[in-house]
């Protein structure tokens, strides 16, 4: 199926109400956000062409963090003006949870672990990247998701091509 399409689809899943949402959200999802969704063995054939293309859907989207729910911690722009799998490549590849939400980050929900006990200089960098994490104002109103490829922050067709 055309990428562009699909692109639209997710962005309609994360973006609009309706009945097909409701199916697919109850289906697939499961209470899981749209990064962290995989391919099981029963996937439908379109589901399955959906999950081929998420990683072009995530690069366009962008995030208004509020409550944390849908921003994924390491790898959305939130606490800096870049993910933190760029700010802190080091300790986003020694991280044992690479796809973890704020919320549950910040809720302590699921802990952040390193495979390996981090060195006096990459625990110093933790440690300041964490008291940043602590201090970023979370609200009680959902993730706002946009579209960074269009000025006006909505997904179009065109800016996928």
């Amino acid at each position: 199926m055309n990428i562009s399409l699909l692109c639209k689809w997710w962005w309609k899943l994360e973006k609009e109400e309706g009945l097909w949402q409701d199916i697919v959200r109850h289906k697939y999802l499961r209470n899981n956000s749209v990064h962290s969704v995989t391919q099981r063995l029963n996937d439908s054939p379109v589901w399955y062409d959906l999950l081929e293309i998420k990683e072009v859907y995530l690069l366009g989207r962008k995030i208004c963090t509020k409550d944390g729910c849908h921003t994924r911690f390491w790898k959305d722009s939130w606490v800096y003006q870049q993910p933190l799998c760029l700010v802190a490549p080091d300790l986003f590849e020694l991280c044992e949870c690479k796809d973890i939400t704020v919320k549950n980050a910040r809720n302590g929900e699921i802990p952040i672990t390193f495979r390996r006990w981090l060195p006096a200089d990459l625990r110093g960098r933790w440690e300041q990247i964490w008291r940043d994490v602590l201090v970023f104002p979370l609200e009680n109103v959902s993730d706002e998701i946009g579209w960074s490829l269009e000025k006006n922050n909505e997904f179009s067709v065109k800016s996928t091509l």
